[in-house]
């Protein structure tokens, strides 16, 4: 019964939200799509069912085809495409235009990615409800309660860091909030779940299929999302002075210590963006931006004049290990030649290939980065440059170590966010260019809410992208071309 609530709109999935104090609805509107939520909130089975689909949910929701992340990488110019699907053309398109928000929009990233989302947030809030209020007895109400927390911390933490306004409950009152806001909600409910794990309490068997889900494994999880999100959600520069990058540490310091993988079985769990359509021969391939950085030899971007590029070298294992070379195009030369590029990722070929097997969600190596980024930002130049060193940057691309001075190992966390980590999880190379004010201008620095939620909320339809909302703070006015 609660999967009906995945069709409700936004002002029915916030009715839902969580209340000590009220949970009937406060419209004098009959909702005729809305399930008898008294009912569900007694409804062992389905609330247990809840709480272990949580992860998933989340997972399939970030890493689906109706989520940005495929744009989200043409956007930064880690990928390139030329195809219109999941808005990777429209939003990488130059020079960059508004983002189409109206209801007709055929290539549309935002409105299933935003309604999901809310609805593992409302689930979540239902699970708290029957909770506090003792409507069933559970065999292991703190189990439950980790996965509530986890819902609403990652629900919220993933619109935030997609959308520039966000929707929360707290304190008997449903309010539209800032993405800065709608983060502090969600890291003080991910906090609440980290204190849960850390009594040695873990989430249901088989909720992150073939991974450790006991309490420690859980808890280092949680904090290695601690850390993603929280570096993940400044819109510029000039904002990551507000990162409170002793939190970054504390996280990071607590996070994972090994890879962090789900098994992908094909049919419940698999991963479509970024390791299949970004990678997968005949859609996606890699902006000769990442090349350049690998070969500064090779062009960083391809104009008009050029018909072919030699294949590239470097001193970087992984050009090999992880990249092939292609001696030929197949995007349509009208759609502009920038799409065009001569390589391919072809790390996840086993994957794509084999389709059942373990795959990393989340890196030691990402987290690493999380970490010394945060030594880097207290002052500890040393101890970062020692972090980087350990890290891929020597084990997989055998490059030398980077000098322990700021500037230095700057830039070495950039270049293992973009080569190591660009094709591994929705959204960090966008989000590591628009924090250092790299995306090209007029690339629109978060969506704005979806216009099918605003026309339900009878609010205006506005957008961002090319010259559209606030420079710096809605579209992009730096840029990492010359």
């Amino acid at each position: 019964m609660y999967n009906k609530i995945k069709n409700i709109v936004i002002v029915f999935l916030l009715i839902t939200a969580y209340s000590c104090d009220d949970f009937e609805t406060d419209l004098d509107v009959e909702n005729t799509n809305n399930p008898d939520l008294a009912i569900i909130a007694t409804d062992k089975a389905s609330l247990e069912a809840i709480a272990s689909s949580v992860p998933r949910s989340w997972f399939m929701t970030v890493s689906g085809t109706k989520a940005p992340g495929a744009a989200f990488n043409t956007m930064a110019d880690i990928s390139t495409c030329s195809w219109g699907n999941f808005g990777m053309k429209d939003l990488s398109s130059e020079p960059r235009a508004p983002f189409n928000n109206t209801t007709s929009y055929g290539n549309d990233v935002t409105s299933q990615y935003f309604d999901d989302l809310y609805s593992v947030y409302a689930n979540s809030n239902m699970v708290l409800y029957a909770l506090d209020n003792n409507t069933v007895t559970f065999d292991n109400p703190e189990m439950m309660e980790l996965a509530a927390k986890m819902g609403r911390a990652l629900s919220i933490g993933y619109i935030s860091l997609v959308f520039d306004s966000v929707w929360i409950h707290e304190e008997g009152e449903i309010t539209k909030v800032s993405y800065q806001k709608g983060m502090e909600f969600a890291l003080q409910n991910l906090d609440e779940a980290i204190a849960i794990a850390n009594t040695g309490v873990g989430m249901p068997d088989g909720s992150f299929p073939g991974a450790d889900v006991s309490g420690p494994s859980i808890s280092k999880l949680l904090n290695s999302l601690g850390a993603r999100m929280l570096v993940g959600n400044v819109r510029n520069s000039s904002q990551k002075a507000n990162i409170d990058w002793a939190k970054v540490k504390q996280y990071a310091s607590n996070g994972i210590d090994a890879d962090f993988t789900i098994f992908m079985d094909d049919v419940v769990w698999y991963d479509l963006i970024p390791k299949t359509y970004l990678v997968y021969p005949g859609w996606g391939r890699v902006d000769m931006r990442i090349i350049n950085m690998m070969d500064s030899n090779t062009p960083n971007y391809w104009t008009d004049d050029l018909t072919i590029i030699p294949e590239s070298t470097s001193n970087d294992l992984r050009l090999i290990t992880d990249f092939q070379y292609l001696s030929s195009n197949n995007f349509r030369p009208d759609r502009g030649l920038y799409h065009f590029s001569s390589y391919r990722y072809s790390r996840h070929d086993t994957y794509i290939t084999d389709w059942v097997m373990d795959l990393v969600e989340y890196s030691k190596a990402e987290n690493d980065l999380y970490l010394a980024e945060a030594e880097l930002e207290l002052g500890n130049v040393t101890q970062a440059a020692s972090i980087v060193n350990a890290g891929t940057r020597t084990t997989r691309g055998g490059l030398a170590n980077v000098n322990a001075n700021y500037d230095d190992v700057k830039s070495a966390i950039f270049y293992e966010r973009m080569v190591e980590l660009g094709f591994s999880t929705m959204g960090i190379g966008f989000f590591e260019m628009r924090k250092e004010d790299l995306l090209q201008p007029g690339t629109l620095l978060h969506f704005p809410v979806p216009g099918k939620t605003l026309e339900t909320l009878n609010e205006p339809i506005y957008t961002f992208g090319g010259t559209s909302g606030v420079a710096g703070e809605d579209y992009s006015n730096g840029g990492w071309r010359d």
